[in-house]
């Protein structure tokens, strides 16, 4: 019984592999070719892009072959007035100055103004407890009598009486806006 399984299985397989071939040999690509990625993006592309592009092209020109524009003014730039020139800013509120203060000197903003403890201690001093200097760099408020962390970006809002007394024999602070020392 198995012999005769496996010559039906041959024949079977024989005839499906005949067939195969036929079908293959029967196969014309010039009818339905087979197109490969880099045909579609090299030519393809290119060619479909040429022709888009000469059909938008005819089309304006068709569309504005008859348009009549002599009823629309041309644009003229306004002519220029002669410029002010600006006043000139002082150049303490656009770069940091190195201060040096001593035990007790104090300085208080004059306006707004940016400081960072360099070297040394200090510590806020502000006439209204709640409020106080802002330290962008943790995102914290330091209130009065808190001493300042080193290398931390801080700002005076404004010049009502704040600011900062040095607790060290020497401190060294960047400053950029107006400001005052009081000797301690």
């Amino acid at each position: 019984m198995k012999p005769k399984i496996l010559k039906i299985t041959a024949i079977v397989l024989a005839s499906l592999a005949a067939f195969g071939v036929t079908a293959a040999a029967a196969y014309d690509s010039s009818e339905d070719p087979l197109v490969s990625l880099s045909y579609l993006t090299r030519i393809f592309k290119t060619e479909l892009l040429e022709e888009l592009n000469e059909t938008i092209d005819n089309e304006l020109d068709r569309r504005f072959e008859n348009l009549d524009l002599s009823q629309y003014q041309t644009y003229q730039p306004p002519q220029e007035a002669e410029k002010e020139e600006p006043a000139p800013v002082s150049s303490s509120a656009y770069t940091y100055e190195v201060v040096e203060l001593s035990w007790g000197d104090a300085l208080y903003a004059a306006g707004a103004c940016d400081i960072m403890l360099r070297s040394g201690s200090a510590y806020c001093v502000a006439p209204d407890p709640s409020q106080g200097i802002a330290d962008y760099t943790s995102g914290a408020e330091i209130y009065n009598y808190q001493y300042l962390t080193k290398n931390h970006m801080c700002l005076i809002p404004r010049g009502d009486g704040r600011g900062i007394i040095a607790d060290a024999p020497v401190v060294f602070i960047m400053v950029r806006g107006d400001y005052t020392i009081v000797e301690g």
